[in-house]
């Protein structure tokens, strides 16, 4: 048996059980991220690599698997430039799907004749991008104050990488125990688009880099993850990417959580702040909500939020309005469960009563984030048009 093992302080490690000789064999172990997949050859459905996404992805291959490894690489060597997966196999092993995706790129599909090595165009998931006119993503990684090695996006407005100190959104991911990809992000796309740079973390807490640096984000949301972020522009503007004097922060989940309580813990270090179906108090959490009505939803806010009502109080950013001195953007749907709009309702009440300056939008009929697609364009126009105001080209005539 081949099995994918999650070890203490560890990546995750595939390894070879030989159940009659109780043997056990570790393959594949990478020092910075787990595997992703698992690769097998067709025919035999034995596995012979692994899909890492350390930064860009990759694959290793620990077996050739009679030639299809060769075959792979030419593949890849075939579409450079681009993350290749096979979604499946023909049960004769002589046909797969070849998904190609990239930054660029949401995901194109081909046929793949194994045998007769030809390649088919199948489909594309969204035909009216044009990759030439995308911009692309770079990935890099830095090393916090306390030694965890954090990887992080970046996507520039065209023609602009080596300008510098540009204007730029730090976008934090959903989560927290999700993580950010390099490959096509809508939203990171509309904003560079329009001029930003986009800066992506992989903070502490997130998955795919192994169990110590996940269980590192637990009962950190308001404390080291924060950090990470904060860090992660402090880097970029280090590096000579962004502009210290026009940065603001955006983020949908968790995202919107971080979007307010980054400010709250780094008041100097933001233009503004956009909120996208955000959580802002965490005792709200356990009282309503689809996570609080399933076992499995308790048990994961006790291990990673906790229960204590002074840390949590400590944690949101409800109870903290009055160190937010900045023009701030709260933006939820009335039907969410994830998030119910109960926290923008409290944030919105408390943010009027101490004056602050806020804009919103609370769209009826949507849920945890925005489907329709009239909702969508509102969404963007208003954000974009926020952003502009405050860090983009409308600033400057302030």
């Amino acid at each position: 048996a081949y099995l994918v093992v999650d070890t203490p302080n560890q990546t995750q490690t595939l390894i070879t059980w030989d159940a009659k000789k109780q043997v056990v064999e570790e393959i594949v172990q990478n020092e910075t991220t787990d595997i992703s997949d698992v690769l097998v050859q067709p025919r035999s459905q034995r596995p012979i690599g692994v899909y890492l996404n350390p930064d860009y992805p990759t694959v290793e291959f620990f077996d050739e698997g009679d030639g299809f490894a060769p075959f792979y690489r030419g593949l890849k060597q075939a579409f450079q430039g681009y993350h290749i997966h096979f979604t499946s196999f023909t049960r004769d092993g002589k046909k797969g799907v070849l998904q190609v995706s990239g930054d660029r790129l949401p995901g194109d599909f081909f046929l793949v004749n194994l045998e007769s090595k030809k390649v088919d165009f199948l489909l594309s998931s969204a035909e009216w991008l044009d990759p030439l006119k995308l911009n692309p993503m770079r990935a890099e990684h830095f090393e916090s104050s306390d030694g965890l090695r954090i990887s992080t996006y970046l996507t520039f407005p065209a023609n602009t990488e080596k300008t510098g100190k540009l204007p730029m959104v730090v976008m934090p991911h959903g989560g927290p125990h999700a993580r950010d990809f390099w490959g096509y992000t809508r939203d990171a796309q509309i904003l560079s688009q329009n001029g930003y740079l986009v800066l992506q973390v992989n903070f502490r807490g997130s998955t795919g880099f192994g169990n110590q640096f996940h269980d590192a984000g637990k009962n950190e949301w308001g404390g080291k993850i924060q950090q990470d972020i904060a860090e992660a522009v402090q880097w970029a503007i280090s590096e000579g990417h962004a502009d210290p004097e026009r940065v603001c922060i955006y983020g949908a989940s968790f995202g919107g959580y971080s979007a307010l309580m980054n400010p709250i813990r780094y008041p100097q270090m933001y233009q503004c702040a956009a909120g996208y179906v955000g959580v802002y108090d965490l005792e709200l959490l356990y009282k309503e909500g689809d996570i609080r009505r399933r076992d499995r939803g308790i048990a994961y806010l006790n291990d990673t939020v906790g229960l204590d009502p002074e840390h949590m109080r400590a944690n949101s950013p409800l109870y903290h309005t009055d160190k937010l001195d900045l023009p701030l953007f709260i933006i939820h749907g009335e039907e969410d469960e994830r998030a119910p709009v109960a926290h923008a309702e409290a944030m919105l009440e408390k943010l009027e009563e101490g004056g602050k300056p806020v804009k919103s939008l609370i769209v009826e009929h949507e849920g945890h984030g925005f489907y329709n697609e009239d909702n969508r364009k509102l969404l963007y126009t208003q954000l974009l048009g926020f952003l502009d105001s405050h860090i983009g080209v409308g600033a400057a005539e302030k």
